[in-house]
């Protein structure tokens, strides 16, 4: 193994070497056009060459180089060694507000996810990337645990002036911050009188996702339940567990029905919704 990681390091170590072999993957080279293309001086080049043709990862004739079967072996190997822990260093930081007893599919299955972070400058961003996936889609299902009145008004504008299908697990926070809010709460009643919307409650929704028509939106948040970033995936495994998680909580769930959305009339139309939900405002995926 010793040898092996030598092997390893001896790439890992120049980015000049990795650079050779993928030229040469690409096509056969000779030295001087290989020294211009990395950049590097006429000495260092050449000693690249001779260190890679005494391992047989290349193969010279006169100037002319070209990739050996190891070569490329080799090469295709660091690459998609380099490709992977790109990708978990990526996600290491998001994935740390997932919680682990959810994690039932590959963590790889969220390599390719698009990571939407809560940034002290931009503290709307992941708001406005949800709210145009909710807008876009014809089919809207998931859990949520937490609630802002801009998510009311877009899904309200989307079924009852529009034909989007809505059914969501909520928790009974939400519910009760939806009717503190008189404009959501009558917005929310109003959605419930539509064939299509189906809003039920469960007390333990274990985390905030979104399943839409070819996307899933996972909201992460820290230990005080503070959204600190959201994922956005087309993958299908991920998919299916969503899929699984949501139907697992509704079928638990009770449904709303719209006479329980009776606006608390003490509480102002433009109030902000209490402290409790407040500190969710700042971002939502679900």
């Amino acid at each position: 193994m010793d040898a092996a990681l030598d092997e390893i390091a001896f790439l890992a170590n120049s980015e000049n070497r990795v650079a050779v072999l993928r030229l040469l993957v690409a096509e056969p080279l000779n030295h001087d056009e290989i020294r211009d293309r990395i950049g590097a001086s006429r000495v260092t080049t050449a000693r690249i060459l001779r260190e890679m043709e005494e391992r047989d990862w290349v193969a010279r004739s006169g100037q002319e180089c070209a990739i050996t079967p190891t070569g490329e072996w080799v090469c295709g190997a660091f690459t998609r060694l380099v490709d992977e822990v790109e990708a978990e260093r990526r996600l290491r930081e998001p994935l740390q507000w997932l919680p682990p007893d959810l994690l039932t599919f590959d963590v790889k299955r969220l390599r390719d996810a698009e990571i939407v972070v809560l940034e002290e400058s931009d503290a709307t961003a992941i708001i406005r990337r949800i709210l145009e996936i909710r807008r876009e889609s014809d089919r809207i299902r998931g859990l949520t645990r937490t609630v802002a009145p801009v998510f009311i008004e877009t899904d309200w504008e989307s079924t009852v002036h529009g034909d989007t299908q809505l059914d969501m697990v909520v928790t009974p926070d939400v519910l009760d911050t939806v009717r503190s809010h008189p404009t959501a709460a009558e917005q929310l009643r109003e959605m419930l009188e539509e064939p299509d919307v189906h809003v039920s409650v469960y007390e333990d929704v274990p985390i905030s996702v979104g399943i839409y028509d070819g996307e899933v939106g996972i909201d992460l948040t820290d230990e005080q339940g503070v959204v600190k970033a959201g994922l956005v995936t087309e993958n299908e495994a991920v998919r299916e567990w969503a899929v699984d998680l949501f139907e697992t909580c509704r079928d638990e769930a009770r449904s709303v029905a719209p006479d329980e959305l009776a606006a608390d009339r003490s509480v102002d139309a433009d109030a902000v919704p209490p402290e409790e939900n407040r500190r969710h405002r700042d971002g939502s995926v679900q």
